[in-house]
């Protein structure tokens, strides 16, 4: 996970509703991500051997299982969870660099 390069967050109930992840968690009440592609491969530049396939689609979802799991029991939390997290959990704020 990169930690160098980062968004500051919304004030809770303040994320713009033309995001698509923050429609959703909205319109639904619930748990919504965006996930980024991390590699370029498309039909203009195809890539056979590390390209997108199946089961590279395959262990990219299975990929999202843990850390959905590990942040399940702070979704609905109301405290200040995040003062217990261990310090590679830490929330990293920008910095002027980027």
């Amino acid at each position: 996970m990169q930690t160098k390069v980062s968004y500051e967050p919304d004030e809770p109930n303040q994320g713009k509703l033309t995001i698509c992840s923050n429609q959703v968690s909205v319109r639904f009440d619930c748990l919504s991500v965006t996930l980024e592609q991390p590699f370029k491969d498309c039909k203009s530049n195809p890539d056979p051997d590390r390209g997108w396939n199946d089961r590279r689609a395959m262990l990219l979802g299975a990929s999202l299982l843990d850390p959905l799991v590990y942040v399940q029991p702070f979704l609905r939390d109301q405290g200040s969870f995040w003062e217990s997290m261990q310090d590679m959990d830490a929330y990293i704020r920008p910095t002027e660099k980027y």
